[in-house]
């Protein structure tokens, strides 16, 4: 012990024995005060804060009894250690020296060894009590650290102390310790479970399999570090990463609650074991390789595709089986795509096969990056196309020949409707001539001509004004398709009365009966237009039978269009006829029964087709018919 430390207050009214007690101490190395009154006593404990004060208790004005006893009620001198110095060697003078807070009692005369035994002794026990305070301290400092330490953890801690039973066995561990973390996992709170019994609190544990696992940490002493699925009526189920370690008779156990990590480590597994399937059981071709192309995996549908096997292919680079004409192209995109400007791209490309064969595939190509976008690899899945390919190429063969015979159809139609309208042009001035000269043979030899002949000479004229009637009704055809006119909107209420006002000689002969009802506005060809309801009236009065004809026109809009009808009391189609009426020239009656071209209702068929609608008819023999047709509504 180092006494040059220790500071030793020395209170006595007596000079003598003040010096006497300073010269022994000082000699033993001890730091000395002095005080020669109560009152000065009290100041220099204040002043200099001794380790022990020897302390007179006969002195005037304050005897050492009420010095004990203020230094006792004061913050800063009440733990300093006193012993009392008194010639009063009564049982009950060192009684009330104790009863004030006393820690020893030396009778006078003193006895040197004696004096320095017991200063010895209060020094050494000050001492002690100093380090035990500081060691409390340092422990109260540890357990608060420890406890800021197991209450800021993550991870869940509790230590558990064996409950035995008569024959030794554990049967229940009580609860030592828990952290936050464990108490948030338990959903106990910390306060109450401390102190109590594991299978009360958490019976299901017991079911669990965790209480056996601590009873063997506990009774073979070693250590467990396993993943643990723990389920109980608080929670569906969790999964723990649990350390349990003995400590003496019980044990402390570590856990952390790596549920999402379990989850995510099973979702990952299930999504592996699906792209493996899908992977190794596609249709496609699909293949994995190093961001230089280098083939890192290929599945069975790319094998059978190139003709490699996987092996073989494992050891190439894209370029090898790339068409060199398309290793440009190819490259291009990869650059695109590393630099992150696209992110997959899908080309046609051709590939070479083993057996040397090209084949079309349609590749398409995405990059795998990781967390922080960086790229790892490519997937590619390729799609052999050499058949559509092959498809494509004959439809596109087909379809040059098709365009050029349309090309050429086209050309042989214009070519004929221009040599009919030539034809019907020129063909009209030789009829003429005919026509005349046959009148005219008529008129000057009639009275030398018999009835036979005259009857041959009105075929002749006959004959010739049919051929010109039909032959106005081709140029009227062959106009159809000519004209250029642009459209106009059209009332087709006005129509319908101008085409009744040409027809007004046939209606009046057959005193026919011509309704409309309230018809639109359409964009057309105005003289076209006149000539479809011309016609279509028309041919309702010609095909009356004996009936009075009864024609009714109308009009009603259907989505983007208005579909007229012209109905009729006449004779009717039969439904195997209705293709046929719409060809030029085909006539379902002799020329004796209905006279006509067999040209009009084709001429109703071009005009309709140019307006851009449709014509059809609806009809039962004897019982009428119905002629519908379409037009835009005008936008």
């Amino acid at each position: 012990m180092d006494k040059s430390q220790i500071k030793i207050l020395v209170v006595d009214d007596q000079p003598s024995n003040l010096r006497f007690l300073s010269q022994l101490l000082t000699a033993q190395g001890y730091q000395v005060y002095r005080a020669i009154c109560g009152q000065l006593a009290l100041n220099s404990a204040i002043a200099h804060c001794p380790d022990l004060i020897l302390l007179d208790i006969r002195m005037p004005e304050m005897n050492g009894y009420e010095v004990c006893r203020r230094l006792k009620s004061t913050a800063e001198t009440a733990q300093i250690p006193v012993i009392f110095l008194s010639v009063l060697d009564d049982i009950n003078d060192k009684l009330q020296a104790f009863q004030v807070g006393g820690a020893d009692y030396i009778a006078k005369p003193f006895q040197i060894e004696e004096v320095l035994a017991r200063i010895d002794k209060q020094v050494s026990l000050q001492k002690l009590q100093q380090q035990l305070k500081e060691q409390n301290a340092q422990l109260q400092q540890s357990q608060s650290l420890l406890a800021s330490i197991l209450n800021s953890s993550l991870d869940g801690v509790v230590a558990y102390s064996a409950v035995r039973n008569n024959q030794g066995n554990i049967v229940d561990f009580l609860w030592l310790l828990v952290n936050r973390a464990a108490e948030q996992i338990s959903d106990v709170p910390l306060n109450e479970i401390v102190g109590k019994y594991l299978l009360v609190e958490i019976a299901e544990i017991r079911n669990s399999k965790l209480f056996n696992l601590y009873v063997s940490v506990v009774e073979t002493g070693e250590t467990v570090d396993q993943e643990f699925y723990y389920e109980c009526e608080r929670n569906s189920g969790v999964w723990l990463h649990l350390v349990a370690v003995k400590l003496n008779d019980g044990l402390a156990v570590t856990f952390r609650n790596i549920t999402d990590r379990k989850k995510a480590e099973i979702a990952l597994r299930e999504s592996e074991e699906r792209f493996r399937a899908i992977f190794e059981q596609a249709a496609v071709g699909i293949a994995k390789t190093a961001l230089c192309g280098q083939f890192i995996r290929v599945n069975p549908g790319f094998c059978q595709i190139v003709r490699y096997t996987e092996s073989e292919l494992l050891q190439l680079h894209w370029r090898a089986i790339t068409d060199p004409d398309d290793i440009e192209a190819d490259t291009e995109y990869v650059r695109l795509l590393l630099s992150g400007e696209m992110q997959t791209f899908s080309l046609e490309k051709r590939l070479l096969c083993k057996d040397g064969e090209v084949r079309w595939a349609n590749v398409t190509v995405s990059t795998i990056r990781d967390a922080e976008g960086t790229a790892q690899y490519l997937i590619c899945a390729i799609e052999d196309i050499s058949e559509r390919k092959l498809v494509q190429e004959l439809l596109q063969a087909s379809l040059e020949t098709q365009t050029r015979y349309a090309e050429e159809l086209t050309r042989s139609n214009a070519e004929l409707e221009q040599f009919a309208y030539v034809a019907s042009h020129d063909l009209q001035a030789p009829l003429s001539t005919i026509a005349g000269y046959a009148k005219l043979l008529e008129k000057r030899f009639q009275n030398q001509l018999d009835p036979q002949a005259i009857k041959f000479l009105d075929n002749i004229v006959n004959s010739c004004l049919r051929m010109q009637i039909l032959i106005d009704a081709l140029l009227e055809y062959s106009r159809v398709s000519r004209s250029q006119k642009r459209f106009d909107l059209i009332d087709c209420n006005l129509v319908f009365e101008d085409a009744c006002a040409n027809l007004q000689l046939a209606i009046r002969e057959n005193q026919a009966s011509v309704t409309r009802g309230d018809l639109p506005r359409i964009a057309g060809d105005c003289f076209q237009l006149l000539q479809l309801f011309q016609n279509l009236i028309g041919n309702a009065i010609k095909y009356c039978s004996h009936r009075v004809p009864v024609v009714q026109v109308g009009a009603l809009r259907q989505g983007d269009n208005w579909v007229f009808s012209v109905q009729d009391n006449g004779i009717g189609i039969a439904e195997e006829h209705y293709p046929r009426i719409f060809h030029i020239f085909q006539r379902l009656h002799a020329q004796k029964e209905y006279s006509g071209t067999g040209i009009g209702l084709a001429i109703c068929q071009r005009i309709v087709d140019r307006h851009g609608g449709s014509l059809w008819v609806e009809s039962e023999p004897g019982r009428g018919s119905t002629f519908y047709f379409s037009f835009p509504v005008p936008k």
